[in-house]
């Protein structure tokens, strides 16, 4: 659900962004080798607590079979930082939990979601769903200027969720089950898929409903329970997402229609 890999060779920033995210590759106990572009608590709002959301979306996510990238804990050594080139991501390091965050790396061919794009009619379903799911867990970062989702054909990888899930700190929040759950994404500022960029709207999100009522409430618990002690510094904060999970699989059908509403 949320395997270890330890860092073994230090690759290259990933672009500018916040966070400053960096490209590791890591080796498994079993000897596999993994590159992931990973992510340190020094450089997160609420350091270790924004490590074990991004965990717990990254798992939720999957067992959605939504397409984000396959989450790990990256074990990061001293003797690894103090081989790290890079002066200031070696103090980053340094300055951070030894554990960090990884999201696999996507497979070539995948290029950032354009500005404004239509979605193509074969992927209006997913594109559906993975708007619900931003919804849900209350992600407010899936701009036209900041997409964080990837696009190959058909195919899309969303990722950066570390600020979801923290809906009590959001000013006027609606649960996403009630009249005007999705009323802070569905302006098409505010999402990369609101009306009207899906021009053919599926009539239902079915198979969504389905994988969110098949989750027990023992799957979510072990979300919890998979994260590292380590990140499990807010216990109150990660009993209050588990609680809003179940509460969510029990709403699943007045949220969706909630959310294809606001498509429409």
């Amino acid at each position: 659900m949320l395997e270890y890999v330890t860092a073994t060779r230090f690759i290259r920033r990933m672009g500018t962004g916040r966070t400053t995210p960096v490209l590791i590759e890591s080796e498994g106990d079993d000897g596999s080798v993994v590159q992931t572009v990973t992510k340190f608590s020094a450089r997160m709002m609420e350091r270790e607590k924004n490590l074990a959301i991004e965990a717990i979306a990254a798992m939720l996510a999957s067992d959605l079979d939504l397409p984000v990238p396959e989450p790990f804990v990256v074990v990061v050594t001293p003797e690894f930082i103090e081989l790290v080139p890079d002066l200031e991501v070696k103090q980053l390091m340094a300055e951070s939990c030894g554990l960090a965050f990884g999201s696999k790396v996507v497979p070539s061919g995948f290029a950032a979601w354009p500005t404004d794009a239509a979605v193509p009619a074969g992927a209006a379903v997913q594109a559906a769903e993975i708007f619900t799911f931003d919804g849900i867990i209350v992600n407010a970062d899936r701009r036209p200027e900041n997409p964080n989702c990837m696009f190959r054909g058909e195919e899309f990888a969303v990722f950066d969720h570390e600020l979801t899930l923290c809906q009590n700190q959001i000013l006027f929040w609606r649960e996403p089950w009630v009249p005007g759950g999705f009323d802070g994404i569905a302006d098409r500022k505010t999402h990369i898929f609101a009306k009207p960029r899906i021009a053919a709207c599926p009539p239902d999100l079915n198979r969504f409903v389905a994988a969110w009522q098949g989750l027990s409430d023992t799957r979510v618990d072990e979300y919890i329970n998979a994260l590292p002690p380590e990140w499990r510094l807010d216990e109150p904060f990660l009993a209050g997402v588990r609680d809003y999970l179940v509460q969510t699989k029990g709403n699943i059908v007045a949220i969706v229609e909630n959310a294809l509403r606001a498509l429409r």
